[in-house]
């Protein structure tokens, strides 16, 4: 067989790609092709989630699959499962996304099949971030996955602030493109390679004249990376995008991208870090640029979001908390002495950001179930207990989860951040989430406060959608994902762990795609 075919038909990292772009080309197909779209809306829908639980099968018959990690596409994409992980993480934004967006479609008068197309291409380009081993296919996929974004948050051509969110992240996002792709070129410059594992012993070879350059290099792909999750001070477009985003949008971002983005940003500093750096430890410079940006996330983040009286820019806010106590993770992770503390700080992230993605995806899945025509940001949320009783509970749960409440996975997950960060001996910054965390208690507590103790708003009535039975869902899966997380976290915690200690170079890459196509044999 030829190598390409081997390639995408094993069930490699690429047959989850070919699943989610073939379910975003038959997406499009059906809505180009139906004369009635409102007939068309489930055979769209049912074609976007097949396409993701086919990818998920892939992903499952992968990782239980004896296998090493190994690379393909010449060294370009790492499969282990680190990646694996961070791809089923991807693949439950995109789920969520396309329950969620079910029952808002017809609010925001714009086509499914359009949307769930964009939705998927934007989730096949996180899939081959995650995986991505070298400096190409990193920038390759950052740009494949944030084209589509940027289309998705100015999607809403009748909300000008859908248009104004858009071109915001789309200058944003190029500003932070530009940074990523000049560090990799003085990476390049300085090492002759694009390899993760190869960069960090070719900077390590160095000597102290290349050792400016080189840093430079590396703080300018970190910035890239800190401005796609939102990190402070890089964080100026999130609260407007988050807020004019289409609510399914804000939820697919704030979940999938993140995933993507701390995923992508673990393996570069996990393979791309020297240990030493013209003759130097090069530890306390990179454990210095993300502690500064982690104590700033954490600090500024939660400040702010608590000055939000507005529930979905107060999401916004808070994710940028959360990119904090991730970023916390991060330091912790350069910080111990071994490789076994380092993957405890890892799996402490994977199992952070599994908990976040439901927490925060099932928040927004509300908000969607609760968005007017007049207010997409969300309703009010004011006596929601009374109104809708399940719903109250649903939010509630999400609520207690990001704040870090026991009998939730946002416990779980902040224990272990906190815990690692402590082992690792970084006190200080460990003091400093947890007394940002109470902060974030306050405003996350003051949303249950608004739908139990307040009467509703005078006008305010629950939602009445024939389709909201796809938020219903979304909220149903997250609401019971989240406790099961906090009450029964071991077999998560598990995978976690197994997924941080595959984060290596493979002693033998496997041959990979630049082998020749054989030439078709003569016919004299």
């Amino acid at each position: 067989m030829y190598p390409l075919l081997e390639t995408l038909f094993g069930f490699d990292v690429f047959m989850p790609v070919v699943w989610l772009f073939l379910a975003a080309v038959v997406c499009v197909s059906i809505e180009l092709g139906a004369k009635d779209r409102a007939g068309a809306k489930l055979p769209i829908f049912y074609a976007a989630l097949g396409g993701v639980l086919l990818a998920f099968v892939s992903l499952f018959n992968t990782w239980g699959g004896a296998f090493e990690p190994h690379l393909i596409l010449n060294g370009g994409v790492m499969i282990d499962r680190f990646g694996l992980f961070l791809c089923a993480g991807v693949l439950i934004g995109t789920a969520l996304c396309c329950f969620t967006s079910l029952g808002a479609i017809d609010r925001l008068r714009i086509g499914l099949g359009d949307f769930l197309g964009l939705v998927l291409v934007a989730a096949s380009g996180m899939l081959l971030l995650v995986t991505s081993y070298d400096l190409i296919m990193i920038f390759l996929s950052v740009e494949l996955m944030s084209l589509a974004i940027y289309v998705l948050a100015g999607i809403n051509r009748s909300s000008g602030r859908s248009a104004e969110a858009a071109m915001k992240y789309f200058v944003m996002g190029a500003f932070a493109s530009g940074f990523l792709v000049l560090g990799m070129a003085l990476i390049y410059g300085v090492t002759q390679t694009i390899s993760l594992a190869e960069i960090g012993d070719a900077l390590a070879a160095k000597d102290n004249a290349y050792r400016n350059v080189a840093m430079l290099g590396i703080g300018m792909v970190v910035i890239g990376f800190a401005f796609k999750v939102g990190a402070v001070p890089f964080h100026q477009w999130v609260p407007d995008v988050y807020t004019g985003a289409p609510t399914p949008v804000t939820g697919f971002m704030a979940v999938a991208v993140k995933f993507a983005a701390f995923g992508a940003l673990g393996r570069f500093v996990v393979e791309a870090f020297p240990d030493t750096l013209g003759g130097e430890k090069f530890s306390p410079f990179g454990m210095g640029m993300f502690w500064a940006i982690a104590a700033l996330s954490m600090v500024i983040g939660n400040w702010l979001a608590v000055t939000q009286e507005n529930v979905k820019r107060m999401l916004a806010y808070s994710s940028i908390a959360h990119s904090g106590y991730l970023l916390m993770g991060i330091v912790a992770m350069q910080a111990y002495p071994d490789s076994l503390g380092s993957s405890d700080a890892m799996s402490a992230i994977l199992f952070y950001l599994l908990v976040y993605a439901f927490g925060t995806g099932g928040a927004f899945a509300l908000l969607t179930w609760t968005a007017t025509d007049s207010n997409e940001d969300g309703g009010d949320l004011r006596g929601l207990a009374k109104r809708s009783p399940g719903m109250a509970l649903a939010m509630s749960i999400f609520m207690l989860s990001l704040a870090g409440i026991p009998l939730t996975g946002g416990f779980i997950g902040k224990y272990m951040l906190f815990s690692s960060a402590i082992e690792a001996g970084e006190i200080w910054l460990a003091v400093i989430g947890i007394l940002a965390s109470i902060v974030g208690a306050f405003y996350y507590l003051r949303v249950i406060v608004l739908m139990y103790m307040k009467d509703p708003t005078p006008g305010e009535a629950e939602a009445k959608n024939a389709d909201d039975w796809g938020v219903r869902f979304a909220l149903l899966t997250a609401s019971i994902a989240t406790v099961v997380l906090g009450l029964m976290p071991n077999p998560f915690v598990a995978r976690a762990e197994n997924a941080s200690v595959t984060i290596s170079a493979p002693q033998q890459p496997a041959p990979v795609l630049n082998a020749a196509i054989p030439a078709a044999p003569s016919r004299s």
